[in-house]
């Protein structure tokens, strides 16, 4: 089944898939009945569970060619730019990073350096609690005056607060290298 892909007003990529079961048919074969429509209707509206293994389609009225067409007409903002069909496999299977994907060339890539910044995102995510942790360590030191514990604290909080400048995240090069990329101040 193609899939839609299109950049919307704000250059965003936007996915439509067209559900199978909104494909017209003509002919149908359900409980071992031959059924033929006079007019075209929705594979779903056959039976409602779609897919269903006991229903058979035996003529589309529809190619998929001109049923991605009438889908795309149908529920495409008028804003849509860059619309093209894709096959499924044709769309990246991880979608850690589909806020970096782009139409390049009729495909959909992932954008590395926009991939980099969502992963630097959620580095900081996952450092806040970190950092809140050792706030209060550092206010635990200065209470007891424990300064060889405060510096011990301020250079964790320093590791933590480099994470996102790791050298490692400007090197990689694909997503996979990227996702692997952990600084030593998270393990």
């Amino acid at each position: 089944m193609k899939t839609i892909v299109f950049k919307n007003a704000e250059g965003l990529l936007c996915v439509l898939r067209p559900v199978e079961g909104a494909r017209l048919v003509k002919r149908v074969r359900f409980a071992n009945e031959d059924y033929v429509y006079e007019e075209p209707r929705p594979a779903d509206s056959v039976q409602r569970k779609w897919p269903d293994p006991d229903v058979q389609v035996l003529e589309w009225a529809e190619t998929e060619a001109a049923f991605v067409a009438r889908i795309a007409a149908k529920d495409l903002p008028e804003t849509a730019t860059d619309v093209t069909a894709l096959d499924d496999a044709d769309l990246p299977a991880d979608r850690v990073f589909r806020d970096a994907w782009r139409i390049t060339g009729g495909a959909v890539a992932v954008d590395m350096p926009a991939a980099r910044e969502i992963y630097r995102t959620q580095l900081r995510q996952i450092r806040a609690p970190l950092l809140a942790a050792l706030d209060v360590a550092f206010i635990r030191t200065l209470e007891t005056g424990d300064v060889v514990e405060q510096a011990a604290v301020i250079a964790r909080k320093q590791a933590l607060r480099a994470v996102t400048e790791d050298p490692a995240i400007d090197a990689a090069q694909t997503p996979e290298q990227l996702k692997a990329v952990i600084p030593a101040a998270l393990r």
